[in-house]
């Protein structure tokens, strides 16, 4: 599993892939740059994420978006929102 942090969480693939996962920026992805050169579209994303899992690969969105996230999910396609998250982890922690 691989995973693409969205435009809002653009430093967590630095912190993630330190601890040996695989994350790498919506513009890492699908430009193939570093850089932010533009504003990468919801829709992007999905068809992107949508062509890499027709073709067996699975790549997780993770983002603090929720209207993206919604998207994602109703597409059918793998997606971590960031509330979900960290409520789940702080309910989990209560025991």
């Amino acid at each position: 599993m691989e995973y693409m942090a969205d435009e809002m969480l653009e430093k967590l693939p630095e912190y993630l892939n330190g601890g040996g996962i695989v994350c790498r920026t919506v513009f890492e992805w699908i430009d193939g740059s570093k850089q932010k050169k533009r504003k990468i579209q919801d829709w992007e994303i999905r068809k992107f994420l949508a062509s890499r899992k027709a073709r067996g690969e699975d790549i997780t969105l993770i983002t603090n978006d929720e209207d993206s996230c919604k998207q994602v999910r109703a597409d059918g396609l793998p997606v971590m929102y960031v509330p979900e998250v960290i409520r789940e982890q702080i309910l989990r922690s209560r025991g």
